[in-house]
């Protein structure tokens, strides 16, 4: 069995388009996962209908993706045998049929491993997401091409087992709400003896023109702060402080702190320039 998780919000066609293509899947022994995080579109109902073998989660519209991750950990512990598969995504990516087979395969035949897929823009066809190498000395980070070792992983495709969850722990909701929670578990899995591996045999698609605030051409004061900005600073710094090891913080923060005033300075010309 695998477990299949995923988070929605009030994007229905959406996620129905997701619950289709796991119909369409060839490996069949599915459990959909999914935290309702808020919706008021009949998003649960569909689901249920669509995909019996379905557990849904309720949250209130506050979860993010740190929150539901962290509320379908807690089922899992409960619930899952350690031996199970997991699958960590979001309800925008297009598969395969094959997908899901192939990524337990592969969960079988590496063990002690995340399984990375590869990312390409649905509208581009670029290789946009998977496993990077990200440095603790100044938190710079390069996506690695298919068929590659690293040390940090976006959760938009990712394999796992409930073991390798459980001995990687909790995620951290209020620290990490949204932006970074991936790369901070994926990095902590890594410090603590997991592999992460991305393979070119598992390609998927997704729209890269729908994620959160992150151009600061676009932002405003309120929005940079907001738990949808991937340039918040404070969310940056608790991802810093949470996954760089000790020997490394001093310089990290520097060049964190140089990067953020050169980027401040640049914010506020824009807003300046906007009135």
């Amino acid at each position: 069995m695998i477990h299949v998780i995923t988070a929605v919000h009030n994007r229905r066609a959406i996620t129905e388009k997701f619950v289709e293509s796991l119909l369409s899947q060839t490996y069949k022994d599915i459990h959909l996962l999914l935290v309702d995080d808020g919706s008021t579109d009949g998003t649960d109902k569909m689901v249920r209908e669509r995909f019996p073998r379905s557990t849904v989660l309720y949250g209130d519209g506050n979860l993010w993706w740190g929150g539901a991750l962290q509320m379908a950990y807690q089922w899992l512990m409960e619930h899952a045998a350690q031996e199970e598969a997991v699958l960590l995504t979001n309800d925008d990516t297009c598969y395969a049929e094959n997908y899901i087979e192939t990524g337990i395969r592969l969960l079988g035949e590496y063990p002690q491993t995340m399984v990375a897929g590869n990312g390409y823009g649905l509208n581009s066809g670029k290789h946009l997401d998977g496993i990077f190498a990200h440095s603790f000395r100044d938190g710079t980070g390069r996506l690695l091409p298919p068929d590659s070792e690293g040390n940090c992983a976006s959760t938009r495709s990712l394999f796992l087992t409930v073991e390798i969850w459980r001995k990687t722990g909790k995620m951290h909701p209020f620290l990490l709400p949204h932006y970074f929670a991936d790369f901070e578990l994926t990095i902590r899995a890594w410090r603590k003896g997991i592999k992460i591996h991305s393979f070119g045999q598992l390609r998927y698609t997704f729209d890269e023109g729908a994620t959160g605030d992150n151009r600061y051409d676009e932002l405003t004061v309120k929005k940079l702060f907001g738990k949808r900005s991937g340039c918040n600073p404070l969310y940056r710094l608790s991802f810093i402080f949470l996954s760089t090891p000790p020997r490394y913080l001093p310089g990290h923060l520097w060049h964190q702190m140089i990067r953020y005033l050169k980027k401040a300075g640049t914010f506020f010309g824009i807003l300046k320039n906007r009135h």
